[in-house]
């Protein structure tokens, strides 16, 4: 039990320090690429689907949406670990905030942490 909250602890902060440490030393909003797992991963989606994500995952409130988001991707991949799903959802998310007109790189970036703080907390 020990091992696997270290495991859990390790990945979100893994995760968490691949997409906000070089946000936080650069000047504009970089998105993460997809992280290949150290085995094959469950969600087989391709770059292109992954991409076609990225609409339904603009618009209004999308942060109170998150758990919804997870237990969906649970539901349809139940030996889905914790961190493909992250990785799943933040990089298909990052490019619709890059790509939004009218924000300055610090509020896209803040969304972008806001989104991936909710996913993470839903998670871990």
């Amino acid at each position: 039990m020990t091992g696997q909250i270290v495991a859990r602890a390790a990945a979100a902060a893994l995760t968490f320090g691949m997409l906000f440490g070089p946000i936080a030393a650069a000047e504009a909003l970089e998105c993460p690429q997809a992280q290949p797992l150290s085995k094959p991963g469950v969600i087989k989606e391709t770059p292109a689907e992954i991409a076609e994500l990225g609409p339904a995952l603009s618009g209004g409130d999308i942060v109170a949406k998150v758990p919804e988001l997870v237990a969906a991707l649970k539901t349809r991949y139940p030996a889905a670990g914790s961190a493909e799903i992250a990785n799943y959802l933040i990089t298909a998310y990052c490019p619709g905030v890059e790509k939004t007109t009218g924000l300055s790189d610090a509020q896209k970036t803040a969304r972008v942490e806001a989104f991936s703080k909710a996913v993470l907390g839903v998670l871990y």
